[in-house]
């Protein structure tokens, strides 16, 4: 089964021309979004325009090499914790003492073995994520989780769709093998999905009756309004294809951008199915609550139209562990 896009930012500083593009392509491969500098002064002047997750620097550069774009990049608070790999020739073990005289632990001696590259990258983003979790832990989670119930609120009918939708989403995301790393982003997603919401009037969020067209329009507004509202939170950005992407269809035929098939981010194939499932289950205004083996059924009916057919029948058996 798959598991969520990888959405890092990598900024690839080196002036050979060749070496910098293989190690760009490597990196888009394992589609990481990468922007590339041939020194330490264009690499700030990126930096400017960019959220950098991981810095890759060669150390011998003209203009400003890499030792000293390492110290200038250290002068700024919001540049400091980004974290560094250095990239330096197999003779230059001063390079490498000089690197960790200033802190840097990670190295990747010249030339590249482009395997052991995307191992290195992963391993550290995974340890910067760890740390960013560490320090942000409950509070943040708590944080999101008000801001959520806050937007959840001003619709009495759907009091607890959040927390539900997250725990059927977390159970599906565990069955088809997702890593915890995966599962934390999934919770917030999951969370916020409806933040969107915060733009379509109440009379049209607990309208009783079926919307008119020019309602429907309004509440189609939610998922791109979701994303607008938290791209520019960098510990949010990963939960975006969960706010922007969980109305899209299988066939085509959902909002806002009418995504088919696999075109749909996986993050919001598996959240419209827990998002479904919870609200044909309780009671709406426009609907009183309907049997879940009804709802099953509905899920089995729409499987390759509405829903990921590799995912229903997964999602099924999990409703039926938690039943039993």
């Amino acid at each position: 089964m798959e598991t969520p896009r990888p959405s890092r930012q990598i900024l690839v500083v080196e002036d050979s021309t060749e070496v910098r593009r293989a190690i760009v392509q490597v990196l888009e491969m394992e589609h990481y979004s990468v922007q590339q500098a041939e020194h330490g002064r264009a690499a700030l002047k990126k930096l400017e325009a960019m959220t950098a997750d991981l810095i890759l620097s060669d150390i011998n550069m003209p203009l400003m090499n890499g030792i000293e774009f390492y110290k200038e990049l250290r002068k700024h608070p919001s540049w400091t914790p980004i974290p560094f790999i250095f990239l330096t020739a197999n003779d230059a073990p001063e390079d490498i003492q000089d690197g960790r005289e200033l802190g840097v632990e990670d190295y990747l001696i010249k030339p590249i073995d482009y395997d052991n590259l995307l191992k290195i990258v992963a391993a550290r983003l995974a340890r910067t994520e760890n740390v960013e979790v560490a320090h942000i832990g409950k509070a943040y989670l708590e944080t999101v989780t008000v801001l959520a119930n806050t937007i959840e609120g001003r619709d009495p009918y759907t009091h607890g769709h959040v927390s539900r939708v997250v725990s059927y989403a977390r159970a599906l995301a565990v069955a088809i093998g997702w890593k915890e790393e995966h599962l934390r982003i999934l919770e917030v997603g999951a969370l916020l999905h409806d933040i969107g919401k915060i733009v379509v009037p109440d009379q049209i969020l607990n309208k009783p009756g079926p919307l008119s067209d020019e309602e429907w329009i309004l509440m189609k507004q939610h998922p791109a309004a979701g994303a607008k509202i938290l791209q520019e939170i960098s510990h949010l950005r990963d939960a975006l294809p969960y706010i922007y992407s969980h109305h899209e269809h299988w066939d085509g035929s959902g909002y806002p951008q009418r995504l088919s098939g696999k075109n749909i981010p996986i993050e919001g194939r598996l959240l419209t199915l827990a998002d479904v499932y919870d609200a044909l289950t309780t009671k709406r205004p426009y609907h009183p609550a309907r049997p879940k083996e009804e709802v099953i059924s509905f899920l089995q009916y729409y499987a390759g139209k509405h829903f990921d057919p590799e995912l229903v029948p997964v999602f099924i058996q999990v409703l039926r562990r938690q039943a039993a």
